[in-house]
């Protein structure tokens, strides 16, 4: 499990809760937010996290990226700025929460 600000991400049930309320994510928002927040504060470039979604090259793989983060952010509602975008390299966590 971890842990970050509101939010709680459980791998091994498939579960994410903010305020302990359960946020339903589909398993490719699931898997984009963990990789997220595993990295703990480090930037995952948009390469990074295509491959360790898909394990291979995808067309279109910024935007189809820039898709699933929107889904997530808007799923998270007030957690939603878990989540930052490094301009044109990739996603973080938030600074304040990587630590």
């Amino acid at each position: 499990m971890i842990r970050a600000g509101d939010l709680l991400i459980d791998r091994e049930r498939y579960l994410v809760t903010v305020h302990g309320r359960p946020v339903r994510l589909t398993f490719m928002e699931f898997n984009a937010l963990w990789y997220i927040v595993e990295q703990s504060g480090r930037v995952v470039t948009y390469d990074a996290l295509a491959q360790a979604l898909w394990g291979k090259p995808v067309p279109h793989a910024r935007r189809r990226l820039a898709v699933i983060i929107s889904r997530i952010r808007s799923k998270l509602g007030e957690a939603a700025d878990i989540i930052d975008t490094v301009t044109r390299v990739g996603y973080r966590l938030a600074p304040l929460l990587a630590d």
